[in-house]
């Protein structure tokens, strides 16, 4: 898988969004892995786990879903929730190459969780598809917008849910 590296500004707008997403589902952790198992960033308490070993069996798990998916019939995963006794554990893609991971506890819901999760992948996958665009990872889609839809459709969620 190419290299790429996080500049500052992105960098900045994926730290408010990953901390935002914390406070919003009370969650313990949110970590952002590569596709090959490299950890990007966390938010949150993460002290008590091998970053490393985590980031790469993540990884691991979400192709190992989404081939099973596959195999199912499915043209796409859409998350992988790992349910524990005490954390659980809710990923989901970002622009094919980034895996969201949120660990939880009884704190907070799966359907909390999947709910921002899910607003939260919306932001994050416009900065990594910009990120990988800057870097020569993807070829620029003539005629894309440039999100407005998107924060439109944000903004009607947030009044909708009182937000």
């Amino acid at each position: 898988m190419p290299q790429w590296t996080l500049f500052e500004n992105d960098f900045r707008s994926i730290d408010l969004v990953l901390n935002e997403l914390l406070e919003r589902t009370n969650a313990l952790s949110v970590h952002l892995v590569d596709r090959s198992g490299q950890l990007i960033t966390t938010a949150g308490r993460t002290g008590d786990i091998d970053a490393t070993a985590f980031a790469s069996l993540v990884a691991a798990d979400f192709t190992a879903n989404a081939e099973l998916s596959q195999l199912m019939g499915e043209s796409g995963i859409e998350a992988v929730v790992s349910e524990g006794r005490s954390r659980s554990i809710h990923s989901c893609l970002l622009a094919e190459r980034v895996i969201m991971c949120t660990v939880f506890d009884r704190r907070s819901t799966l359907g909390l969780v999947r709910f921002r999760a899910r607003r939260a992948a919306g932001t994050l996958d416009a900065v990594f598809r910009g990120l990988f665009e800057k870097v020569g990872l993807v070829e620029p889609v003539p005629g894309a917008g440039d999100g407005e839809f998107a924060a439109a459709a944000g903004r009607e969620l947030d009044a909708l849910f009182g937000d």
